[in-house]
């Protein structure tokens, strides 16, 4: 099911200063705060802005997998604060900021705030739990008065729209069944995402790791959507430097859009291969997929990540049987203009130059 991150709604929020950790990779205790944050109505209509821009970004947002479920793990003591009372919220913080201070291993790794927010969201309004890492910044604050201006330095400026330095994990409850003693929650009801600025669709090996693999607890690579994606980056940059000629390039791309348009509930890299690769690359193209980390089983398709990718090329068709063909996703008429008819010829104007001629 595709969660919906609109209708995002804070309910509590405390905060915990995170530091770097020595110079010999010991931990460096977290200073934690007693008492939930003061929210007047900007500063949390401003945080659920910033949280529902990040979660939901078509660039750098991610559903993942829950792999650590232990007692002390993020999803468990995660799942224990959305439905707590406020005393056992911020005692449960507590822990949340010492395990966050241990995952910090690396002297070159910045403090910064933790954030834990509790509240609701999506259409039906369940409870979730995130846990945001926040750097500071310096910036300026500026004011106009009377003809004058002033600017200010803001030394710990935080969130703010253009700034890329906060990472956030969220845990949102999608059916609710109470845990014995406060542990045993089931992963099934529980739906888990990331946001990292430095996480795109097509690579995430600089992710910090620290961070959604130590702290969260949670593993980016093992989706359907994921795997989708790799699948099909990979393939395509595989044809674009396969030794074929470009007109067959262009098939084998328009192959591999159509196979996941289609029907089908999943793909392998061997069925591909042997429907639609040239008989001579099919086992260098499997080994290929391989090294790059693609699955070499059955891929659920999730075309989430790439549905602007899949958009069919857009030709035009002469019937003398020359076409012009622009790439998918591009406006025609951005790049070709078609003009009269002269003595059985089309005028065609066309945006960029020829580069290459078979």
């Amino acid at each position: 099911m595709t969660q919906s991150f609109e209708g995002l709604k804070i309910e509590r929020l405390i905060g915990h200063t995170i530091h770097p950790c020595g110079k010999n990779k010991t931990k460096t205790p977290p200073i934690k705060t007693q008492a939930l944050v003061p929210l007047p109505v900007e500063t949390r209509d401003l945080i659920q802005l910033r949280i529902t821009e990040a979660i939901g970004s078509n660039s750098h947002g991610v559903e993942t997998q829950i792999k650590k479920t232990d007692s002390e793990s993020f999803f468990n003591l995660a799942a224990q604060m959305m439905r707590s009372n406020d005393q056992e919220f911020i005692e449960i913080s507590h822990r949340m900021a010492d395990s966050l201070a241990d995952a910090h291993t690396n002297p070159r790794w910045p403090g910064g705030i933790q954030f834990l927010i509790s509240g609701k969201i999506g259409a039906h309004q369940k409870p979730f739990l995130a846990a945001i890492k926040a750097e500071t910044d310096k910036g300026l604050n500026f004011t106009e008065s009377n003809g004058a201006v002033a600017l200010q330095v803001v030394k710990n400026m935080l969130l703010s729209q253009s700034q890329k330095l906060y990472k956030i994990g969220m845990l949102i409850e999608i059916n609710y069944e109470p845990a014995i003693d406060g542990v045993g929650f089931k992963i099934e009801n529980y739906s888990s995402h990331l946001f990292d600025h430095l996480l795109t669709r097509t690579e995430t090996r600089n992710a910090a790791g620290y961070f959604y693999r130590d702290f969260l607890g949670m593993d980016i690579t093992g989706s359907s959507r994921f795997q989708t994606r790799l699948f099909f980056e990979s393939t395509k940059i595989y044809i674009n430097a396969a030794p074929i000629d470009h007109d067959k390039k262009l098939d084998l791309l328009e192959a591999l859009r159509v196979e996941l348009r289609s029907e089908k509930q999943s793909i392998t890299v061997r069925n591909f291969a042997e429907e639609h690769i040239p008989e001579e690359l099919r086992e260098n193209y499997v080994t290929s997929m391989g090294d790059n980390g693609v699955p070499t089983t059955a891929i659920i398709k999730d075309v989430e990540y790439i549905k602007s990718k899949l958009r069919r090329n857009r030709k035009i068709n002469f019937n003398s049987g020359v076409n012009i063909q622009v790439p998918s996703g591009k406006v025609v008429n951005d790049f070709v203009e078609i003009g009269g008819l002269d003595d059985g010829f089309t005028s065609v104007r066309i945006r960029g130059v020829v580069q290459d001629r078979d």
